[in-house]
């Protein structure tokens, strides 16, 4: 999809003129090497990744269920929605206002 968008794109630029379009050989090699070096490696690593064995987990899982602790105070919601995302936007906002009030 990505190289899709990126030709549409070059050929708007070529149809426009545009000195910053990507002559036709350049995105055909590119493609070239796309197809030649990135798909064939992606099928060796599945090929040899499908030939190990599964990971084990360390350790063995305890049949007896464990107490849940109680939770803090930080991780319950509301402190976690302040901290995470009214902070943040509260700090980038106060520079944001003094930057473009210099201006």
């Amino acid at each position: 999809i990505v190289f899709a968008d990126f030709f549409i794109m070059n050929l708007i630029l070529w149809v426009k003129g545009s000195s910053a379009a990507i002559p036709f050989g350049t995105l055909v090699a590119i493609l070239a090497m796309w197809f030649g070096i990135s798909v064939p490696l992606t099928f060796v690593g599945a090929y040899f990744g499908f030939k190990e064995k599964p990971i084990e987990h360390p350790v063995r899982t305890n049949q007896i269920p464990r107490q849940i602790p109680e939770q803090s105070f930080f991780t319950k919601p509301l402190p976690g929605i302040i901290m995470g995302g009214i902070l943040p936007f509260g700090c980038i906002f106060i520079q944001l206002f003094f930057i473009l009030n210099s201006i």
